[in-house]
């Protein structure tokens, strides 16, 4: 089912083609708003406070341990099974709750009236991360630059250079270098579903190693280094693409090293440099409906974009849970 909450308090940043300018590092005496407890901001620079009703309550920690009976390796639990949706949106009453949608949320009342609703359930602040990453978050606060007329970062590691970000540009980089694990191994299955229903599953793993985040990184080396993140990506079906492959290596300094990446093609039986493989270069066995730039919402220089802060909105929050194998493609498609 898909499941909707109204979400914290988040950045909006608007997209306008152009050049970008770069900001410094905040003052020690505001880095002080930011801690794990008594501060204004969460170490992370969300906001710790509710809001004015009561509807998005105050943080305080999070969920640190993994929900009653989760064994490693089960789907992921409900952590609040016993919640029920407060209400229902659909397409006879999205209006009415419009100043909490975002533009693709009524895009897709207006596509779907007949199947599309967004079941709203209570807000939980259930984001955390470790103590080490806290700490890394303080430190980033009053070291962290952006340099290279603002694409790259210089004396940052581990999670988001900028808790308080004046700029939209420190904003993109908050979510570029977003806290994640160091390494992962994954499979996807993924569709790009027609307007009629129709589609072809491709499944795909990927191994991601990434030294920005390792917990035992040393700063000097992660600039030294100037690696964020490893990523290969390596489609597995159907068999007519099985096998074709990426590999990217992305860099924290993109004016220092750019991003570099190779493919493999099956039907030639090469590996190839592929200098393409960013922006709204497209992305494999995606029928050129994503780009590469629009993976994890966005990935890669910031260059060809200015990034505009507008302030902070309350909005609707989409999750999409899936709890047992049971569950078929058909059954999430609107």
């Amino acid at each position: 089912m898909d499941k909707f909450k109204k979400q914290g308090i988040i950045y909006f940043i608007i997209l306008i083609m152009g050049g970008v300018s770069a900001w410094a590092k905040v003052s020690v005496h505001e880095a002080k708003k930011l801690g794990v407890t008594g501060t204004p901001l969460i170490p992370t620079g969300a906001t710790r406070a509710g809001n004015a009703d009561g509807s998005i309550p105050e943080w305080t920690g999070g969920i640190k341990s993994p929900p009653v009976g989760y064994k490693e390796g089960d789907f992921h639990p409900m952590p609040f099974p016993d919640d029920k949706p407060l209400f229902t949106i659909t397409c006879e009453n999205f209006e009415q709750h419009k100043e909490y949608l975002t533009g693709g949320m009524v895009a897709l009342f207006k596509t779907y009236p007949k199947t599309f609703k967004m079941n709203i359930y209570k807000t939980y602040r259930t984001a955390s991360s470790p103590d080490w990453v806290y700490k890394a978050s303080l430190e980033n606060a009053v070291a962290a630059e952006l340099i290279e007329d603002g694409n790259g970062i210089t004396n940052a590691r581990a999670t988001s250079p900028f808790p308080i970000p004046k700029n939209g540009l420190e904003a993109i980089w908050n979510h570029v270098l977003h806290h994640r694990l160091h390494s992962l191994a994954r499979c996807i299955v993924q569709a790009a579903t027609s307007r009629d229903g129709q589609y072809l599953l491709i499944k795909t793993t990927e191994k991601i190693l990434c030294p920005y985040a390792n917990p035992n990184g040393k700063l000097k080396r992660i600039l030294e280094d100037n690696i964020f993140i490893y990523g290969l990506q390596i489609i597995t079906s159907p068999a007519r693409l099985a096998g074709t492959a990426t590999l990217v290596h992305d860099t924290i300094n993109q004016v220092k090293n750019p991003r570099r990446a190779w493919e493999y093609n099956i039907g030639q039986r090469r590996v190839r440099r592929a200098p393409n493989v960013a922006y709204d270069y497209p992305r494999n066995a995606s029928d050129g409906l994503r780009t590469t730039d629009d993976w994890d919402f966005y990935n890669g220089a910031p260059d060809r974009y200015n990034w505009k802060l507008v302030g902070k909105k309350e909005s609707t929050l989409l999750t999409i849970v899936i709890s047992s194998t049971a569950t078929t493609l058909n059954m999430l498609i609107f």
